[in-house]
């Protein structure tokens, strides 16, 4: 196949995938009038699949914590370096009053050195759990020092299955400090009265895909379980949700006890744990949206969605929380930083540094 036919072909089949989603969103919105409850599902949590949610208005102060990294491989020993930084607005009548950032609003970020002789798989998933450590440590240093009403996550509040090492890795122990300090996270949000909320901006689940499937498709005949199969949620809700509406929130899972990350967090916080989305813009996808929750689940997804609504109506074609953008440009970084460390230890090692970089980064030609 040539390149013009490989073209031609992504492009039908990409027709083609969109026309039948439309076709079966058409047919979907028959939920709109559904009674769930009457389902007796306690997958379903709400009575409505699809809610409009109006702005709240702004009078809170709102924190964003997001980081950033990039990691060196040398022959002796790896470098990484992390940044996490807090943006915190503070809000009045929908106008920002004041902003802070915590540590600062431009340091050098923090080193971290492994002689540990670490596999390609350690390695990768070593950065994402350092990564993960320091920001959330930076979010309970930010709750405790400003006491935001509100605090926001750059993705999940939950950590990830492929963040989560081989059972006889050297790096097992920074897993399971990485769990403990999700676990504070929750504990001191919830002790300050602070509301913690988790924007994924491009959501891969496929949870409120199953629900329809297992719970509503299986027992009213609007589509076949089957025909949703190759479906995100979030392609799926694109052509339902319509702009200001929000899906029914659910729990993260439906069976804590089996699942390989939440099965490692105390019942309180992984029964709490639940999601929604939320569309801001008639022009972009449907935003992935996390919160703790224990009871009047209703009531706290409404309020957690006018929230995330109202912070993330500022651009038609980019629809994501502005304390998160905030915290996302103060938090990258560049490989001249990551150099600029690795040259520093190669100065002051002088002739020892024959052997210090990796084969594939000091090729001749």
């Amino acid at each position: 196949m040539n390149i013009n036919n490989a073209i031609n072909e992504a492009v039908s089949r990409i027709k083609s995938i969109e026309s039948g989603r439309k076709i079966h969103a058409e047919k979907l919105n028959e939920l709109r009038k559904l009674d769930l409850f009457s389902f007796n599902s306690p997958d379903l949590l709400e009575k409505d699949f699809i809610k409009k949610i109006s702005p709240t208005q702004l009078n809170y102060r709102i924190a964003g914590v997001d980081s950033g990294f990039l990691g060196k491989r040398l022959h002796a020993l790896d470098i990484v370096l992390v940044k996490a930084v807090a943006a915190v607005f503070d809000y009045k009548k929908n106008s920002l009053q004041a902003c802070s950032y915590f540590p600062k609003s431009f340091s050098f970020p923090t080193p971290f050195i492994s002689s540990n002789a670490l596999e390609n798989d350690e390695f990768e998933c070593n950065k994402s759990l350092l990564r993960l450590k320091q920001e959330i440590s930076t979010a309970i240093q930010t709750i405790e020092n400003f006491k935001p009403d509100y605090l926001f996550l750059d993705g999940s509040i939950v950590p990830q299955y492929a963040d989560k090492p081989r059972k006889d890795s050297k790096i097992a122990s920074n897993y399971y400090d990485m769990i403990s300090l999700f676990q504070e996270l929750y504990s001191t949000a919830e002790q300050n009265n602070c509301c913690l909320i988790g924007a994924v901006e491009d959501s891969r689940g496929s949870r409120i895909r199953a629900i329809l499937q297992e719970q509503i498709l299986s027992k009213q005949k609007i589509l076949l379980p089957e025909q949703l199969e190759n479906y995100f949620d979030s392609s799926l809700l694109s052509y339902l949700l319509k702009k200001n509406e929000r899906s029914i929130a659910f729990s993260y899972s439906n069976n804590v006890e089996k699942h390989p990350v939440l099965m490692e967090f105390d019942k309180k916080f992984s029964k709490a744990i639940h999601a929604l989305y939320l569309r801001p813009s008639e022009l972009d996808r449907p935003l992935r949206i996390e919160f703790l929750c224990s009871e009047n689940i209703s009531a706290e997804a409404d309020k957690v969605a006018s929230i995330a609504l109202s912070l993330s109506s500022f651009h038609r074609e980019y629809a994501f929380p502005i304390v998160l953008i905030e915290a996302d440009l103060r938090a990258r970084l560049n490989l001249q930083e990551v150099s600029l460390m690795f040259d520093k230890i190669v100065d002051k090692l002088g002739r020892e540094t024959a052997f210090l970089a990796m084969r594939r980064d000091s090729r001749p030609f």
